[in-house]
């Protein structure tokens, strides 16, 4: 039974989007809201020249969940990561070569500048598992 005020129609129209988000997703190979997150970020900026950690703070994910993320981001061909100096690298945003996956990166890029379409982006990206972080009380404390 449709729920009030929305038609079968429409509820079509919403799973087909859902079905091309998730198909979409896959073709590029993403699975975390960080992943997408750190994307959206290096897409935005082009080239940045920072430490993962700072691009972490930025984006307000744990530094480990952004490591991975741009990690598999690099082996997708979705950026390009320099050599390391001094604790800083250049990441650069590299638009996939393969039309589909192409057809991909642009079509979640234009849904993401709207609410509805990062709502719907929200929806089928997974967050990484809480872990609660206990701190060290060891070392050497003056009264």
């Amino acid at each position: 039974m449709p729920l009030r005020g929305i038609s079968g129609a429409d509820m079509a129209v919403a799973q087909a989007q859902d079905d091309r988000v998730v198909e979409s997703l896959q073709t590029l190979g993403l699975e975390f809201l960080s992943e997408w997150d750190a994307l959206v970020f290096l897409h935005r900026h082009t080239v940045s020249l920072c430490t993962a950690a700072q691009i972490a703070q930025l984006m307000g994910h744990d530094k480990p969940e952004i490591v991975a993320a741009l990690r598999k981001l690099e082996a997708l061909g979705l950026i390009r990561r320099s050599r390391i100096s001094q604790g800083i690298r250049f990441y650069k945003f590299s638009a996939p070569a393969e039309p589909p996956r192409l057809a991909c990166m642009v079509e979640l890029m234009t849904l993401g500048e709207n609410r509805a379409g990062r709502l719907l982006l929200l929806k089928h990206l997974k967050r990484p598992t809480v872990v609660i972080r206990r701190k060290r009380r060891d070392g050497l404390r003056l009264a």
